[in-house]
């Protein structure tokens, strides 16, 4: 008798929490349809995100969507909500639920909660399709779940930093995440034959006999190259951290000299004790322009751990 009873009050229990629960839901849907009767869309959107960010209810969901749709004022205090619903959508999506797919067709080719992509909006679109017919019984074959909720977007861009003004920056995006790799140089590729040590505050060439002096002429030879993964911070914007090795080769003109001091001879070495090389670490944010074709790059490299040097980017997405 205890044993029923006990699993009487607990089946109680758990309706008065489900009843709770509904009531709940109800009143900031109510309350959400009345400020959209109102057009209070400031009041509407308080309601609605609460269920978005509750149990992502597909009604605020969708009374969300209109309100982003009928109120570009809106846009800017709606994208943190906005990105929620997007994520919400491609995981019910990921399941072959028509409602999320269809939204998600209207999210990519509107940009609501994310940059505008049309092939990522062309991708759902085939989905749905395939979904559709499937559900209809004229595709008997199963068909296999995309790994990806989203195809992968590439990007190619131009790269440049004070130390090295000449770069690319290739990677891809998918979803929140997304890759790198750069690579840099200053274009300068003077070649050495021999090298020489300054520490002392003298000029010694190695291995080198008779008379020789230097020419008052450097240049320096800069390469370095990193890769790096990214990660979705805020709609549109992606921060990234990345590490790989650099190398910048001092070399320095100097001529030989006979008995009389007359220069017969000119060559390069390489100043052994002013070059360095090691590790490149990167530190920076993308930013997706609107319509997501384009973005721009700002970044700060540390060298060594020693040096900082400041790096900006722009390119193309596709």
């Amino acid at each position: 008798m205890k044993k029923w009873t006990g699993m009487l009050l607990l089946w109680i229990a758990c309706c008065l929490s489900w009843h709770a629960q509904a009531q709940r839901q109800t009143e900031y849907n109510r309350k959400g349809d009345e400020a959209l009767q109102r057009k209070d869309y400031r009041d509407a959107k308080m309601w609605f995100e609460e269920g978005v960010f509750a149990e992502c209810d597909r009604y605020s969901i969708d009374r969300l969507t209109t309100i982003w749709l009928e109120d570009e004022t809106m846009h800017v205090s709606m994208r943190t909500v906005m990105n929620k619903c997007l994520n919400c959508l491609t995981e019910w999506a990921t399941e072959r639920d028509t409602f999320a797919i269809d939204k998600l067709i209207l999210y990519y080719s509107r940009g609501i909660g994310t940059a505008e992509n049309p092939v990522t909006a062309d991708y759902w679109r085939r989905q749905l399709e395939t979904v559709r017919r499937q559900n209809r019984g004229e595709d008997e074959a199963p068909t296999a779940t995309p790994t990806s909720a989203t195809p992968m977007r590439f990007f190619f861009g131009y790269q440049a930093s004070l130390l090295a003004p000449f770069g690319i920056r290739v990677g891809g995006i998918v979803g929140r995440l997304g890759w790198y790799i750069a690579a840099q140089s200053n274009f300068s590729f003077q070649g050495h034959t021999a090298t020489c040590r300054t520490a002392d505050g003298r000029f010694i060439i190695e291995g080198q006999s008779g008379y020789y002096g230097y020419m008052d002429r450097k240049q320096a030879n800069v390469l370095m190259a990193s890769v790096g993964l990214m990660i979705r911070t805020l709609p549109g914007i992606y921060t990234s951290v990345g590490a790989g090795y650099w190398q910048r080769d001092l070399i320095r003109q100097y001529g030989t000299a006979d008995n009389a001091g007359n220069i017969h001879q000119r060559a390069w070495a390489k100043d052994l004790d002013a070059s360095e090389k090691g590790l490149k670490v990167d530190l920076g944010a993308t930013y997706l322009l609107p319509r997501g074709r384009y973005y721009v790059t700002g970044e700060c490299t540390v060298l060594n751990f020693r040096y900082l040097y400041p790096a900006l980017g722009v390119g193309m997405i596709f």
